[in-house]
């Protein structure tokens, strides 16, 4: 099953697994807001999911990428539709907060650098849980 572009988070951490060149890219606030809630909903689903898989495993989970299909083919069927939910849960959530998947991936690319853009989501995040 391949679900062409969908967020490029992993179960071990929340990496892109491409990288872009996003100088000349700009964000607006609401996409800052609606990456905040995204990327916030989408970590507390891979926790979940990543203590359910390592509860059922005994042990830490693989790397499983979301649009590598190999990282799912390779895994009992239990957790590969475990995952394979994971990753369909991540995709509707990315797109319930107004984001493609291409640029939720694109501002995934922002926030790792740790520069403005990581500042904004971070105020933004503190702003949510208060």
């Amino acid at each position: 099953m391949s679900f062409g572009l969908i967020p490029t988070v992993s179960l071990d951490s929340s990496s892109v697994s491409f990288s872009i060149d996003a100088a000349a890219q700009e964000f607006t606030p609401e996409e800052t807001a609606n990456y905040a809630k995204a990327g916030y909903e989408v970590e507390l689903l891979r926790r979940e999911v990543y203590k359910e898989i390592k509860t059922l495993i005994n042990e830490p989970p693989p790397n499983i990428v979301c649009d590598r299909q190999e990282t799912l083919q390779s895994l009992n069927p239990n957790i590969r539709e475990i995952a394979n939910n994971y990753c369909s849960q991540s995709q509707r959530i990315v797109q319930q907060n107004n984001l493609s998947i291409n640029r939720f991936n694109e501002l995934k690319s922002y926030y790792d650098r740790r520069d403005d853009f990581y500042r904004q989501v971070q105020n933004t995040l503190l702003k949510l849980q208060n």
